[in-house]
């Protein structure tokens, strides 16, 4: 970050604010606001650190209540784990979210990265939590705020089969700006709890496995607030054609070359109108392939290093994971959104993705969309 950093943006006393402000809702000890106001401002003088150039241009401050805003955001991200420093307001100066420093192409920036899998042994399964943090705006009081949704998938070590998946909305919510008697008076509804099961996969689940089911509906019109840009959702699927980047199974996983370069070919022209591939697409697709390839650590690794060189990639080295591993991070702009995520590098996988409104919208400037947190285990079970 440059110019003026959090430090300089936000006084102690603001940030206190803030922190208590976001958490006025529910119960916090003092001793966790302090964490997590500690990280924030840890994480944004790294940052201001790695990044600054030189000689930097001052912030320009925006005055108002936006500031806020994205400071109860960012202390949200703190509490909640992901990427912090990338997701603070610093005015129309300051970089955009999620925008780490490129790297040259003959830079062998993942030299240290290693692909591991835990170990299944007998029937085993790798169970895959994603944990979302998704931003919403009511399309009618205005009102900001978070809900937060869990993504669970029993990943078997034989690809050829279709796996069980569980989408969780929890009902928790994170108010940023306004609450829920605002949002209610104006007619918005907010999101419910709700538990849909499913399969994912390229082929049929087996006979008789578990229908998709439902509990807890969302509340009628729940739809009345905006809808999360590529957040996580149920990922069942009805009888697809065919396997792709976005539809994995084994056949399709061994097939891909472990030779960054090859995968660098397929990443630009793997498409039915053989254009090339714009960067967001090339990121997308590989972001699929990562966070679903378990038991492939050589693909993740190479398809990592293949990224890297890719035309409108952005990456950043030293970054850590939300439980503090040493880590990378990949990036790609869009029209009007920063997305990232990032790999630990001790074994190639995912450990969060995330997305954010660039510096420049005229609305939400670095608005974090939705943050995601990914973990791995264990597990005998082969479902919910």
């Amino acid at each position: 970050m440059h110019g003026d950093s959090i430090r300089k943006v936000w006084s102690d006393a603001e940030l206190d604010e803030a922190l208590a402000d976001l958490h006025s809702e529910t119960e916090s000890r003092p001793d966790e606001l302090s964490r997590a106001k500690a990280a924030l401002l840890r994480a944004a003088g790294e940052a201001e650190g790695e990044l600054r150039p030189m000689a930097a241009p001052p912030v320009k401050k925006r005055p108002g209540a936006w500031r806020w805003i994205a400071a109860a955001a960012a202390a949200a991200l703190v509490s909640g784990g992901g990427i912090v420093a990338t997701n603070v307001f610093t005015g129309v100066d300051g970089p955009d979210p999620a925008a780490p420093v490129t790297v040259a192409p003959d830079d062998d920036v993942l030299k240290d990265l290693r692909g591991a899998d835990l170990p299944l042994a007998g029937k085993q399964y790798w169970l895959s939590t994603e944990s979302v943090w998704t931003t919403r705006i009511g399309k009618k009081s205005g009102v900001i705020y978070q809900t937060h949704e869990i993504h669970e998938r029993w990943l078997p070590s034989d690809w050829s089969l279709r796996h069980m998946t569980r989408f969780t909305g929890t009902g928790e919510v994170r108010w940023i700006k306004g609450d829920y008697e605002t949002a209610k008076s104006k007619g918005d509804l907010i999101p419910g709890a709700q538990v849909v099961t499913g399969w994912e996969g390229a082929h049929q689940p087996p006979s008789g496995g578990p229908a998709s089911t439902s509990e807890a509906p969302p509340r009628p019109g729940s739809t009345t607030t905006s809808s999360p840009p590529e957040a996580p959702v149920s990922t069942q699927r009805d009888k697809p054609t065919q396997t792709s980047w976005m539809i994995l199974d084994k056949e399709f996983l061994e097939a891909l070359p472990t030779d960054p370069a090859k995968l660098l070919e397929r990443l630009r022209g793997d498409n039915r109108d053989r254009e090339a591939n714009t960067p967001p697409k090339m990121f997308d697709m590989a972001l699929s392939v990562l966070r679903s390839s378990h038991g492939y650590g050589d693909l993740r690794v190479a398809l990592c290093k293949a990224l890297a060189k890719a035309p409108g990639i952005t990456v950043e080295t030293n970054v850590i994971t939300p439980d503090r591993r040493p880590a990378v991070s990949f990036s790609v702009r869009e029209s009007d959104r920063v997305k990232t995520f990032v790999v630990d590098l001790t074994t190639a996988h995912v450990t969060s993705y995330g997305a954010a409104r660039n510096r420049s919208d005229p609305d939400f400037p670095g608005l974090t969309l939705f943050d995601t947190t990914v973990t791995t285990q264990v597990t005998d079970r082969e479902g919910p």
